[in-house]
């Protein structure tokens, strides 16, 4: 809430509460306030959304006006200006107001204080309904998720924004040495060689290891789970004939069952890398449907190069 900033003698202690009249209108313009500005402004809103904006630029240009005027016209005491409070104790000089601009206006504080609570008033419900609305929006989207029909083309477009990646399966062939039913990579999302990647792994029903993995309760092994993930530091390390082999395994973390239907969303990160010796230090995690299931501490592979 602004109210007006009057500017008194000493006497302000004994003064203020000999005007009535100011603390009526005070009050009265508060009450103004709180009953007409929430519905003028969802009146603008229903209109067209800009008009809450403009609407509230006015009313602050108009409060800040109309308060100018009055601190400007609240100067000093001295004769032949407007009295606002007189003497009603007795021995207690009269407080006057002098204009400094012009003629005195009793009533541009009460304008200016209405202006400024409708702006005040009107921000604050600004953020209360933009509140409400982003709530509505999340029970509307749980209401989606829960019962209503999407089709193909909806649930195919959530991946739209991956793409084909960097790495096909014919190109990741042609770095692993690794074959049906090995091969655990079917793509590569991004790649930054010798540094690190994000890639992907379908689970299907179909794949061998379900058969006693468990017959009625398939999963995907932890192991073949970290295997994937060092088949993909493969792909960040390796060229075209070269050879990773495991030399230890740290830190290894299962958060989750991952079944068929599962797509597995990889990522590798090479920590260090000795060259001289081909030994890279490289960390890993996994995740299916935005939540963690697998987490690789560290992985020490050694590179074993092509002999030319």
């Amino acid at each position: 809430m602004c109210l007006p900033i009057i500017i008194f003698h000493s006497n302000f202690s004994q003064d203020f509460f000999l005007a009535p009249e100011i603390f009526f209108v005070g009050v009265i313009t508060l009450l103004v306030c709180a009953t007409l500005v929430p519905s003028v402004m969802h009146l603008a809103q229903r209109i067209q959304p800009w008009m809450s904006v403009s609407t509230l630029c006015l009313l602050g240009l108009l409060g800040v006006t109309a308060m100018t005027g009055s601190l400007t016209s609240f100067v000093l005491p001295g004769g032949g200006g407007h009295a606002v409070m007189d003497n009603r104790r007795g021995g207690v000089p009269p407080v006057t107001m002098k204009m400094a601009t012009g003629p005195s206006n009793g009533w541009s504080w009460p304008w200016g204080t209405l202006s400024l609570c409708a702006v005040a008033l009107s921000a604050s419900r600004n953020r209360s309904h933009g509140k409400h609305q982003t709530a509505r929006q999340g029970k509307d989207k749980e209401k989606e998720e829960a019962g209503e029909w999407r089709d193909a083309e909806t649930i195919s477009g959530l991946t739209s924004s991956v793409g084909a990646g960097e790495v096909n399966n014919i190109e990741i062939a042609k770095i692993l040495p690794h074959r049906y039913p090995f091969l655990l990579v079917d793509k590569v999302i991004h790649l930054e060689k010798m540094k690190r990647a994000v890639g992907i792994k379908n689970i299907t029903a179909n794949e061998p290891q379900f058969t006693g993995h468990f017959p009625e309760n398939p999963i995907m092994p932890g192991v073949l789970q970290v295997e994937a993930l060092a088949q993909l530091a493969g792909v960040v390390c390796m060229q075209p004939g070269d050879q990773v082999l495991f030399a230890g395994i740290d830190g290894v973390k299962f958060r989750k069952p991952v079944v068929p239907g599962d797509t597995l969303v990889m990522e590798v990160e090479v920590k260090k890398f000795r060259e001289k010796v081909g030994i890279a230090k490289i960390t890993g995690k996994a995740f299916v449907d935005g939540q963690k299931v697998l987490e690789v501490k560290e992985f020490t592979c050694a590179l074993v190069k092509e002999k030319s």
